[in-house]
């Protein structure tokens, strides 16, 4: 068994990676090496959130159209809506991991139900997680299960990808090509706007120009005080209709009635679902929002974005993507708790890294976008603040 670099976030505790690497060993007296047979279809696992979804699409597009094989993909449930829609893809099947879970326990027996609904030839799971490799291996029939060793479980797969660690996510997908010997072409040169699903809006009518500014994140500790969201609404509304999106509990009740109280504001908190809204960012001039699915929708749309960025996370590895130069400005404040590659938090008691991101700063930029078409700043890190 050769060394592993595994993948795992700063604050990790070294009795949970030594179980990891414990499990490893064991694995390996149990399992063979790998085999090649025929592969005719091929089935990609993502069971994580709608960001790690959004940032493989463009990969999955680039893979039916450039090969002749089946394409099946397997979401979660809160993923369906978006990936049952997707016309580069031959069949979507669901199987929710409980550890993936948010706002409620998952079901294993459940899970284990779904899982052994998957056949196939070629099984890819894109993320290198032990939990993944442990289920997939024992709950699904195929011939080949492919995949990363970064979070265990090298063992039980039949072939392993090498991981970049520091490579962008769009990229998570790029070893299978090399497998399957399909030609190295950039995926922007196949990927549309219009590949985005989406639901058009009838109930309202929309303006020519307007903004979308979206509240939401699936992490507490990455997102931006709602407070300074309409701070910031008061300055940016006074030039742009702005549409602010997110969901019910995105916002307090009394915020949401601040929120709407503003003039030149549409509120659309907790009105529509997830393909309707982003018909709302598909039409819009420029989107803002934080670290979360929707900034990525809104790369994967070609949007001018603005994004504050946490420092719970790579932003090498988890920026939006970028068609061309300038479509994505980073806002992101760098302090001493980010471990560089990102603290790992999910919850945070103080999160610096958003809370000194300023309302008065984030108007500038995005009135400097709507005001200039040569705006063309692709990141803005601020120096971390003194603290005592």
């Amino acid at each position: 068994m050769k060394k592993i670099t595994y993948r795992f976030s700063g604050n990790i505790s070294a009795n949970k990676l030594r179980f990891v690497r414990l499990v490893d060993k064991l694995l390996y007296i149990f399992f063979k090496g790998p085999q090649k047979p025929e592969v005719k279809e091929i089935t990609i696992v993502q069971f994580a959130h709608i960001g790690d979804l959004i940032l493989m699409l463009p990969a999955l597009k680039k893979l039916k159209v450039t090969s002749n094989y089946k394409v099946n993909l397997v979401v979660n449930s809160q993923n369906f809506a978006i990936a049952s829609k997707l016309k580069f893809i031959d069949n979507v099947m669901v199987a929710d991991a409980p550890w993936f879970a948010r706002g409620k326990k998952g079901s294993y027996l459940k899970f284990i139900k779904q899982l052994r609904a998957i056949k196939t030839d070629l099984l890819f799971d894109i993320r290198g997680d032990l939990r993944n490799n442990l289920f997939i291996k024992f709950f699904t029939r195929k011939k080949v299960f492919a995949g990363y060793n970064v979070g265990g479980g090298e063992a039980l797969l039949n072939e392993v990808f090498d991981f970049e660690h520091n490579g962008h996510s769009t990229d998570l997908i790029k070893p299978i090509f090399d497998y399957l010997r399909l030609p190295a072409i950039r995926f922007e040169d196949y990927w549309d706007e219009n590949d985005v699903p989406n639901t058009p809006v009838t109930d309202i009518v929309l303006p020519d120009r307007y903004m979308v500014i979206h509240l939401g994140a699936g992490a507490q500790s990455r997102r931006w005080p709602v407070d300074n969201f309409i701070e910031t609404l008061k300055i940016v509304a006074r030039d742009i209709p702005v549409y602010v999106l997110g969901t019910a509990d995105d916002a307090t009740p009394a915020q949401a009635v601040t929120i709407a109280s503003i003039p030149n504001v549409i509120s659309c908190i907790g009105k529509y679902n997830i393909l309707q809204s982003i018909y709302l960012v598909k039409k819009s001039v420029l989107f803002m929002g934080l670290e979360s699915g929707f900034s990525h929708i809104a790369a994967m749309l070609r949007k001018k974005s603005v994004i504050l960025f946490s420092g719970t996370s790579n932003i090498n590895v988890w920026k939006p993507h970028s068609f061309y130069p300038g479509q994505v400005t980073l806002l992101k404040r760098v302090v001493q708790c980010d471990l560089v590659t990102g603290c790992g938090k999910f919850v945070c008691d103080d999160n610096i890294c958003m809370k000194n991101i300023y309302p008065f700063e984030v108007s500038i930029v995005v009135n400097e976008i709507l005001n200039t078409s040569t705006y063309n700043a692709a990141q803005i890190e601020k120096a971390p603040p003194a603290f005592t």
